[in-house]
């Protein structure tokens, strides 16, 4: 009589298997980020930041004008926003560049409580704000020159990186 020894089977995975699972895991991540553009949806978030911000300093200074301003024969002076020197905020031109004044300068917004704090572009730049005509201002504009082209926020929507709200 002879005797077999029990062939034991051996459960698992080979080396090799786990190796293809492996790179096929790897080629599907790099296909999903990919096909996500990780860029542009950086680029959307840093765009809706600067919509929001515009809004609630247009918020500000609309609540601002309402119960402060009404007091004042002169509210944009008192702003700082007529003062010498102070050019007229122009969008339609194509740039704001040293137009108007950086929204940090407008310190009644935090001071009289109407905002905490004067918020910066995601870039660090200082929105501006400014009067559409600053000999007989009809009304103050809140500006950025800071979004970015991406399909969510084109060119053609926001003209050299162009967004404004006015009260």
């Amino acid at each position: 009589m002879t005797h077999k020894l029990p062939v034991k089977q051996f459960e698992g995975f080979t080396l090799v298997e786990i190796v293809i699972v492996v790179a096929i895991i790897g080629i599907i991540a790099a296909v999903t980020v990919v096909a996500l553009k990780p860029q542009e949806l950086f680029a959307n978030g840093r765009n809706a930041r600067r919509i929001t911000d515009i809004a609630a300093l247009n918020t500000a200074m609309g609540q601002w004008l309402a119960r402060e301003g009404l007091q004042m024969t002169d509210p944009y002076s008192t702003l700082g926003l007529t003062a010498p020197g102070v050019s007229a905020l122009t969008p339609g031109d194509g740039s704001i560049t040293g137009e108007g004044v950086n929204a940090s300068a407008v310190t009644q917004l935090t001071s009289a409580g109407y905002m905490q704090s004067i918020p910066l572009d995601p870039n660090g730049v200082q929105y501006r704000i400014g009067v559409d005509n600053v000999a007989t201002p009809a009304y103050v504009l809140i500006c950025t020159d800071q979004v970015e082209n991406t399909s969510s926020y084109p060119e053609g929507q926001y003209p050299n990186g162009m967004f404004c709200q006015s009260n």
